[in-house]
């Protein structure tokens, strides 16, 4: 009897611990379809093995980015993305560091890209807006439409030094 108890208290203890490291090793928040395109990354994260400054906290870092974001004003094309059913560009329009509008200077032709691109151009624009940067989800049906745009608006994003 005291081995069937030891073994369950082993085995339960084994369980909770794999299950912690799995919960530790998640990485937090759900990323976007488009995270791991080009240079985007979401704002606040640390390349790949850096570690955060000392003696730096989580609000003097959002502070610092605001501060350095809200140099950037005017309007910055993106560069334009070739994508299988045509070339995407857009350009970011900044006021006070903030992105507030993006203008479609490009985008795919012909047929059904067209009927795709009427609404999933808003829905991208939309969701930049809320984010207040290039890492948005893909369409769904407008997969290459999405991708492009984002790259686009990040290239744009990037030529504002954001």
């Amino acid at each position: 009897m005291r081995r069937i108890t030891a073994g369950l208290a082993a085995t339960t203890a084994a369980v909770a611990l794999l299950i912690g490291v799995k919960a530790n090793s998640a990485g937090g928040a759900p990323r976007s379809a488009l995270a791991g395109l080009g240079s985007s990354r979401s704002a606040g994260s640390t390349p790949t093995g850096a570690a955060p400054s000392p003696g730096r906290t989580a609000a003097a870092a959002a502070a610092a980015a605001a501060a350095a974001a809200a140099a950037a004003n005017g309007s910055f094309d993106g560069s334009v993305v070739r994508t299988q059913y045509g070339p995407v560009q857009v350009q970011a329009v900044l006021k006070e560091g903030r992105l507030s509008s993006v203008v479609v200077l490009q985008q795919t032709d012909g047929g059904r890209s067209s009927q795709i691109d009427s609404y999933a151009l808003p829905v991208l624009t939309a969701e930049a807006l809320k984010a207040q940067n290039a890492d948005i989800d893909v369409v769904s049906g407008a997969t290459f439409t999405s991708e492009g745009y984002a790259q686009s608006l990040q290239a744009a994003l990037d030529a504002a030094g954001r």
